[in-house]
């Protein structure tokens, strides 16, 4: 019988464990080098130089100079003088991904549709990290009104669309989301805030006065899923006109914009708000509805 000689091939170390030995955890720094410059540029409206990419991330030039011509390369960057700004391809790959992609298809039409027929501007927000980001927006017909380009970032906590799409957020404890688009919220200051949520979720829709703009009045409706969270948000930013007293008032908007939020939250397979309402008709006395007097400010 012969007996072979034991392998001297060297078995590989384990991965590395977390300070609570329960996950490895594996490391990719160049990945992370890139990452890092699209976080950093995001932030930066008018670009920045290399030298200065290089300072803000506390490295040298010489070790992100590939990474950033790999990026420019892919279209991630783009390149304006001595300056890198970050190009718009993140921005189309997060709109090519199918759910997003069948949000907006299906809303469009429909938010044009509401945009007429009210005489107002319209825009669809979806919760994107510490902001809102909008996906998809429609002038009002005249051109005249309130009006927010897509691919803007908003403000979640100041906004009638934040304020829909964090109160719709199902089990999740409010208190830890707050934490996290604002650390430096105290716990009176979260619990205040949770209350003006839970009053959103009981009626159903935001209608605010603009805590931004003066003359505005945010009226805004979830799309739901089918447990009942808000995907996103459908915002009409009302503007009434001193001059042109034809336009519909407030709360015919109202009505018409919680039927078009009905109608895509069906479409999309969500689960129907049990406050929406018809276009134009209460529920239960079939009548036109009256302004709402439970306006959360």
């Amino acid at each position: 019988m012969t007996v072979k000689a034991a392998s001297s091939k060297k078995i590989p170390d384990a991965p590395p464990e977390d300070e609570e030995g329960k996950q490895p955890l594996y490391s990719a720094p160049a990945l992370e080098k890139g990452l890092d410059i699209l976080e950093l540029l995001s932030k930066e409206e008018n670009g920045l130089s290399r030298k200065d990419i290089a300072d803000r991330l506390g490295r040298s030039v010489g070790e992100i100079f590939r990474m950033i011509e790999c990026l420019a390369r892919r279209s991630y960057l783009v390149q304006t003088d001595e300056s890198f700004l970050l190009g718009m391809k993140l921005f189309e790959l997060s709109h090519s991904f199918p759910p997003v992609s069948r949000l907006i298809s299906e809303a469009l039409p429909r938010m044009k549709t509401l945009s007429t027929t009210i005489d107002q501007s319209c825009h669809l927000t979806v919760l994107s990290g510490n902001h809102q980001l909008v996906v998809a927006q429609v002038d009002a017909p005249e051109g005249v009104g309130f009006n927010v380009k897509v691919g803007a970032k908003l403000d979640i906590l100041k906004s009638a669309s934040g304020r829909v799409l964090l109160a719709f957020q199902g089990s999740r404890a409010l208190s830890e989301i707050l934490s996290l688009i604002d650390p430096t919220m105290k716990q009176a200051e979260q619990q205040a805030f949770i209350k003006l949520l839970q009053k959103v979720q009981k009626q159903g829709f935001a209608f605010m006065k603009s805590n931004q703009f003066a003359g505005v009045q945010a009226i805004c409706f979830p799309i739901l899923d089918l447990r009942g969270h808000a995907i996103a948000a459908l915002t009409v930013p009302y503007v009434a006109r001193l001059d042109d007293q034809t336009r519909p008032p407030t709360d015919v908007a109202q009505a018409a914009l919680a039927a078009v939020a009905a109608e895509l939250t069906g479409v999309l397979g969500g689960k129907a708000s049990p406050v929406s309402q018809p276009a134009g008709q209460n529920r239960l006395s079939g009548k036109r509805p009256r302004q709402s007097k439970s306006k959360v400010t």
